[in-house]
């Protein structure tokens, strides 16, 4: 008899993306103070909606290894299933589908406070030109021919662009998944494992070194900012 895991398939890579957020009466605010406070207004949603996708997808992670742990193995699991957790695991740089470690490190949310400081640090509060152009919200790279916008101020030599993300819903969803995968957030990922519910944007903030070539001074600006316009606050919704 084959075992079947109850999949969530509105939630797994099926996100719709929502009509623009920032539009150009965001851009036409003057008033730092009123910009500031409406940038997070329209940034906190996305930052949730990214997050409740990723609580969907460990959901499902959770449901298939309970059911493999019940049955002691993965052949009496449907093929249905297999292949959601198979795409899962592509999609999350994870080499084997029982690797549950691995599932359960990087399959996890980012803490809402960190994503705000950094997208409000990258973005300079919604003012960037690259924000406005391309809806990166990160300063996420690219190194495609086709795709991207040169920095202004890029070094001789260099072949980076940043990246156009179709909306900045989109661009949330990257940072998020570039967090839980990439090998530079290895530190990142291992301490929200071992803290669980403790581990906030504060915290969060010290393992992200390798996010800018600043690095110290970096993470730095990271905890300045998100004490000083009282960012933590979002981690506690």
């Amino acid at each position: 008899m084959k075992f079947a895991v109850k999949l969530l398939l509105c939630a797994f890579c099926f996100m719709t993306l929502s009509a623009e957020t920032f539009t150009d009466d965001f851009f036409g605010i003057k008033n730092s103070a009123s910009q500031k406070k409406e940038f997070v207004k329209r940034m906190l949603p996305l930052i949730q909606k990214a997050n409740e996708n990723i609580v969907a997808e460990r959901k499902i992670v959770d449901e298939f290894f309970e059911v493999v742990q019940k049955n002691g193995s993965l052949t009496d699991i449907d093929n249905k299933t297999i292949e959601t957790i198979q795409n899962l695991a592509k999609k999350y740089n994870i080499n084997s589908i029982e690797d549950i470690k691995e599932f359960k490190s990087k399959i996890a949310p980012v803490p809402i406070s960190l994503a705000l400081t950094q997208a409000a640090i990258e973005t300079g509060w919604g003012k960037s030109r690259f924000f406005k152009e391309a809806k990166n919200a990160f300063g996420q790279w690219t190194y495609s021919a086709t795709n991207g916008l040169v920095p202004t101020n890029r070094e001789t030599g260099k072949t980076h662009k940043i990246r156009v993300f179709n909306s900045v819903q989109e661009s949330v969803n990257s940072y998020m998944l570039n967090l839980n995968r990439h090998n530079a957030y290895a530190d990142f990922r291992n301490l929200r494992s071992l803290l669980g519910s403790e581990f906030d944007g504060l915290t969060a903030s010290s393992k992200m070194l390798n996010y800018s070539q600043t690095r110290e001074q970096y993470v730095k600006l990271l905890r300045n900012v998100m004490i000083n316009d009282e960012l933590t606050k979002y981690d506690y919704l």
